[in-house]
């Protein structure tokens, strides 16, 4: 499967559940990860209680910095849900949140001999985390880690002129995900 395909279902389920699962006045949470801020991420995400107990939303990250000659830049859309396990959306307390997300990543590098070369690849990331937030008024803040699986396709490396290309082999794994996010709920 087409790690485009897999987007648009992503997209495609994250709409219907909106549309389905979202009461008529919904409140929503607005969080930035503040670790992901400081590896030079942008980190947002968005919480709609559509329970008592249950939020939904997208989740969206994006970087883009120049280290010597390599100019990289990254993206992830995904969706996000949460479980309050005092039975209350949106108050203090622990948390579990399982998401899945795609995320697209290319290198650029200006190569004397080869000219530009372009590296990119995509890939699927499910994380099950485990928290607690803490709320006062509006604001917020998460503090949860937990297992990710990801799984990325084959790196294709090619050049403007068609005199480099190659292709590497994908890789899949299991890490840790962290999350201390800042919030305000509206």
């Amino acid at each position: 499967m087409k790690f485009s395909s897999v987007l648009k279902n992503i997209a495609v389920v994250g709409m219907l559940s909106f549309a389905i699962l979202a009461p008529a006045k919904a409140d929503v949470n607005v969080r930035v990860d503040a670790l992901s801020g400081l590896m030079g991420v942008a980190n947002i995400q968005v919480d709609f209680g559509i329970s008592t107990a249950w939020t939904l939303g997208p989740t969206f990250q994006y970087r883009n910095r120049t280290v010597d000659d390599y100019e990289s830049t990254a993206y992830g859309i995904g969706i996000r849900e949460n479980y309050y396990l005092n039975g209350n959306v949106f108050t203090q307390g622990w948390y579990l949140g399982p998401s899945v997300g795609y995320i697209r990543a290319t290198v650029k590098r200006d190569d004397s001999v080869h000219g530009d070369i372009e590296g990119s690849a995509s890939g699927i990331a499910a994380t099950f985390l485990a928290g607690y937030q803490w709320m006062w008024e509006s604001f917020n803040m998460n503090l949860g880690a937990g297992p990710v699986y990801y799984t990325i396709g084959n790196v294709k490396v090619e050049n403007g002129d068609g005199t480099y290309d190659e292709e590497y082999k994908g890789y899949s794994g299991l890490g840790i995900a962290l999350e201390f996010s800042l919030g305000w709920k509206f």
